[in-house]
C-alpha cells in the first residue's frame, strides 16, 4: 500500500544533497589483473550502450548481451566474470572487463557491496529481490515491491504507478520528440527532485554477521536525469505501466557511476551501493 503522507510532499521542493562521490567517475577495479581484457563502452543516439566487435564477442555488441547465458559458451571460462563501468558524464566512455573467475574483480575494500544470486540459465539480473521502493527528499513516501529486473538494453528506470505519480510531480516533466517518447525536465531544477531508493534483500558481503542493516540502492537525481550535448535534460524514469511486464526495473541508469558485477560462473550478480 502506498505510504503518501500529505506532510512529505513539501520536502519534495527543499534543495537535494547529492554525494559528491557520485560526481566522481571512479571505477569498480583498483587495479586490472594480467589476464583482465578491456573493452571500451560507448552510448549511441539511440541511448544503447555498445562495444566494439571484437574476437573475444564475434556478433555481440550490445551491453544486454552480457546478461545472455550464452555469453559464458563465447568467452569461455577464462574470462567469464564481467565488470560493467558506466559512468556518470555519457559523453566519457565507460567499459567492460573480463575477469578469469579465481581473481575477484571487485575492490576487497569496499564496504557496501551486495550481490544476487540467479537462477541457472536465467538472464543475469533476472530476478532482484526488493522489499519497498521510495522517494526519498527529506521525508520518504514509499511502497512495497517484491522484486526488479536489470535490464541494461535500455536506460529507463521503472517505478510503481503510484510513485511515478509521485515523481511526475516533483520532476514536472514534458513530452518531447516524434512520438512524444522523450521526457524532458528542467535542468535547473534537478537540485530539488528527489532520490529514488530501492530497499534490497540480498547477501551482503563484508559485514558483521549480526548486523542487522537493510541495503538501500540509491539512485540520485544525477543519475536518472541524463544531461545531453545540447544541454536538455532527459528523465530516464518511467512508470512500470508501460514496461512489457508491469514490473519494476532498472535500467543502466540506475548502474550509472557505480560498478556491475556479472558472475557467469557463481550465477550471481552484484554492485556497488
Amino acid at each position: 500500500m502506498l505510504n503518501i503522507l500529505l506532510a512529505s510532499l513539501p520536502v519534495l521542493a527543499q534543495a537535494t544533497y547529492i554525494d559528491p562521490s557520485l560526481l566522481q567517475q571512479r571505477p569498480l577495479l583498483d587495479s586490472k589483473p594480467a589476464s583482465a581484457r578491456v573493452i571500451p563502452l560507448t552510448l549511441n543516439k539511440n541511448l544503447h550502450y555498445k562495444f566494439p566487435d571484437t574476437p573475444l564477442l564475434p556478433s555481440r555488441t550490445h551491453l544486454e548481451h552480457l546478461q545472455n547465458p550464452s555469453i559464458i559458451h563465447a568467452t569461455g571460462n577464462d574470462h567469464s566474470t564481467i565488470t560493467i563501468n558506466i559512468p556518470l558524464d555519457a559523453s566519457i566512455p565507460g567499459s567492460v572487463t573480463f575477469n578469469n573467475p579465481v581473481s575477484k574483480p571487485w575492490p576487497q575494500s569496499t564496504s557496501h557491496f551486495v550481490w544476487f544470486e540467479q537462477d541457472e540459465w536465467n538472464t543475469l539480473g533476472d530476478h532482484i529481490p526488493l522489499l519497498d521502493i521510495g522517494a526519498r527528499r527529506g521525508g520518504m513516501i514509499s511502497t512495497e515491491a517484491e522484486s526488479a529486473r536489470l535490464d541494461l538494453s535500455r536506460p529507463y528506470i521503472h517505478v510503481p504507478k503510484g510513485l511515478w505519480d509521485v515523481l511526475v510531480l516533483a520532476t514536472k516533466p514534458e513530452e518531447s520528440g516524434r512520438h512524444g517518447e522523450e521526457l524532458m525536465v528542467d535542468c535547473a531544477t534537478q537540485s530539488i527532485f528527489p532520490d529514488l531508493v530501492f530497499g534490497l534483500d540480498g547477501e551482503k558481503e563484508m559485514r558483521e554477521k549480526d548486523e542487522e542493516v537493510v541495503d538501500e540502492l540509491i539512485v540520485t537525481p544525477a543519475q536518472y536525469v541524463l544531461q545531453t550535448e545540447e544541454g536538455r535534460c532527459v528523465l530516464l524514469v518511467r512508470s512500470a505501466e508501460f514496461s512489457y511486464d508491469q514490473g519494476v526495473v532498472l535500467g543502466w541508469a540506475a548502474m550509472r557511476g557505480r560498478g556491475v558485477v556479472l558472475d557467469w560462473p557463481g550465477r550471481k550478480i552484484g554492485f556497488a551501493l
